[in-house]
């Protein structure tokens, strides 16, 4: 369980900065601006957050609902009831696609890896020439 609390830990602080702090800076006369806040700033950091969670660990299906758990959280704060079920699954759905672009790169990194650490070998395996057993016998025929 530690672990699994260690593994999420960052990123979940990171996700909770974000979706709790922001919308203090949105409040009030900034009001007007809380769209961009909806439809692109808590996008982005569902999208970045599984890109960088997937960079290094693979595709995670779990981690993509820290981001509208999160947010169901600042709703429940800020009283923002603005379409707030669209949102969530909109922030899932980001999630998910930046653990799959994460992972993409994961598994081209260990592409990458494996073929250095791998032998060099020919480029055309099907073929091997032995030769052993081979004696040269010098027959001097010119010696009188």
């Amino acid at each position: 369980m530690w672990n699994l609390i260690k593994r999420y830990l960052g990123f979940a602080v990171v996700i909770a900065l974000i979706y709790l702090v922001m919308p203090v800076f949105f409040q009030g006369e900034n009001y007007k601006y809380d769209a961009i806040e909806y439809q692109f700033v808590f996008p982005a950091t569902a999208l970045l957050s599984g890109l960088a969670f997937s960079w290094k660990r693979g595709v995670d299906f779990t981690f993509p609902l820290i981001a509208p758990i999160i947010y169901i959280g600042s709703v429940l704060i800020y009283n923002h009831f603005y379409h707030w079920t669209i949102y969530v699954f909109i922030y899932l759905i980001v999630g998910m696609l930046g653990s799959f672009i994460g992972d993409m790169v994961y598994k081209n990194n260990l592409a990458e890896e494996k073929k250095k650490t791998q032998k060099p070998t020919l480029e055309n395996d099907s073929y091997k020439i032995k030769i052993s057993n081979i004696t040269v016998d010098k027959n001097d025929k010119n010696k009188k």
